[in-house]
């Protein structure tokens, strides 16, 4: 997993990470709820929400509502609350590890931890050749999670 943060980045990874888990059962989808988790943690209402991710109050209303936002407006919330995207589809009570999924801030992306140390070092020694063809791979699964994702985002909005 560390891996594959250092090549694809937070976010990309927290959507592959939502994926993963949510193929295993341990995602529920539970974004209002968890909506409603932010709003009491930061104590604020729908109004100050939507004021700080720049849409209608009455958007915050509807995902409250269960109406699943779009890609862009799940990544500003992530970014508002400092809260990994894949945490809003995750039950309260079956919170996996908290440091096993928590996507790091932006201080701690500058710290490189000795599993990811090793593993560049180990990708390094590699052939470029081979190098070139473990990108590519990981862009491919990368850009069909978040394909897949979106797919998702739009079938849930569809049934809602």
């Amino acid at each position: 997993m560390q891996f594959k943060f250092a090549v694809l980045g937070a976010k990309k990874f927290c959507m592959l990470l939502y994926r993963q888990l949510s193929r295993y059962g341990a995602v529920k989808m539970s974004f209002s709820a968890r909506l409603q988790q932010v709003l009491h943690e930061f104590d604020w209402n729908q109004s100050e929400l939507a004021r700080r991710l720049g849409v209608k109050p009455q958007s915050v209303q509807s995902w409250l509502k269960g109406v699943t936002p779009r890609m862009d407006k799940l990544e500003k919330l992530a970014e508002v609350t400092g809260k990994p995207m894949h945490w809003f589809f995750t039950e309260q009570q079956e919170d996996v590890q908290k440091e096993e999924l928590q996507c790091p801030t932006s201080r701690e992306k500058e710290k490189i931890t000795e599993k990811q140390r090793l593993i560049l070092e180990l990708f390094d020694d590699l052939p470029e050749s081979d190098t070139d063809i473990i990108i590519k791979e990981l862009e491919v699964k990368r850009n069909f999670y978040a394909r897949k994702l979106k797919e998702l985002l739009l079938k849930k909005k569809h049934i809602s």
